[in-house]
């Protein structure tokens, strides 16, 4: 049997430092959030959809000061700010927590797909077709009267918060782990990871499908989320085991032994 090929999770557990490579996902990652708005801010988004015979939510005239400001209603603020934070989460990795050596190909990679995704969820936000726009989003309201008016809305903001902080906070935690003498050579099994051993991987794919159910309901939630976690349970999991057993051997063992969850809590 020939062997099998070794993805990305295994080929980046290289550390070191890459100035190039990341400096090229920070790069591209800022260039995001930037784009999302303008297509939101500069009506790019509206003016392709109408292009091509689609019609658009007609976002009222924000009257909050700070919103009219930069030219965003209520709706397009939220959609922007999702973008705005991703985009941050990612590059506070990259720079504060990251020790993986990033080459310049897997960062264009992953640049350009985040990038994709974003955009997507950008334009069917705006699409009359798609977008969860509230119907208060076409009127005079602020942000608050907005979310609180959808309850779509309010899941996919919830979905999106608990799942990048939960992402945030267990990469945080595990990188304290990591950076004391007495645990090198160790896996990390504690905190949020008791809970799933993949766990950084669970607020992934939460923040993805609440920050696609914000911009276009349920179905397309729906499907975001069952991507990344099929995405997840059948490639980046089971590469990152073979790995971490390759590695750990016994002590890896006995965290799957502890923890039955792989990427969510109670689910898988």
């Amino acid at each position: 049997m020939p062997a099998e090929p070794k993805d990305w999770v295994e080929q980046s557990r290289k550390k070191g430092p890459s100035p190039l490579g990341t400096s090229i996902f920070v790069g591209l990652r800022a260039a995001d959030a930037v784009l999302q708005f303008s297509i939101l801010q500069r009506g790019w988004g509206s003016q392709i959809i109408e292009s091509l015979g689609g019609t658009v939510v007609p976002f009222a005239t924000p009257r909050d000061p700070a919103l009219a400001y930069f030219g965003l209603g209520p709706y397009p603020a939220i959609i922007s700010a999702l973008a705005l934070g991703a985009s941050m989460k990612h590059v506070a990795y990259t720079v504060g927590i990251s020790e993986q050596e990033m080459t310049p190909k897997f960062s264009l990679v992953v640049g350009a797909f985040n990038t994709v995704v974003n955009t997507l969820n950008t334009m069917l936000s705006i699409w009359t077709f798609t977008s969860a726009a509230p119907q208060l989003a076409t009127q005079s309201a602020s942000i608050q009267d907005v979310v609180t008016s959808s309850p779509t809305l309010m899941l996919g903001l919830g979905l999106y918060t608990v799942g990048i902080v939960t992402e945030l906070a267990s990469e945080v935690d595990r990188q304290r782990f990591k950076r004391k003498p007495e645990n090198k050579g160790k896996p990390y099994g504690g905190g949020l990871w008791s809970w799933a051993t993949n766990i950084n991987y669970g607020g992934y794919t939460l923040w993805r499908a609440g920050y696609a159910v914000s911009a276009a309901g349920y179905f397309w939630g729906a499907a975001v989320g069952a991507f990344f976690f099929y995405d997840f349970a059948s490639r980046a999991i089971p590469s990152l085991d073979r790995y971490c057993t390759e590695k750990y051997g016994e002590q890896w063992t006995d965290i799957k032994k502890r923890v039955p969850y792989k990427l969510l809590p109670f689910i898988y």
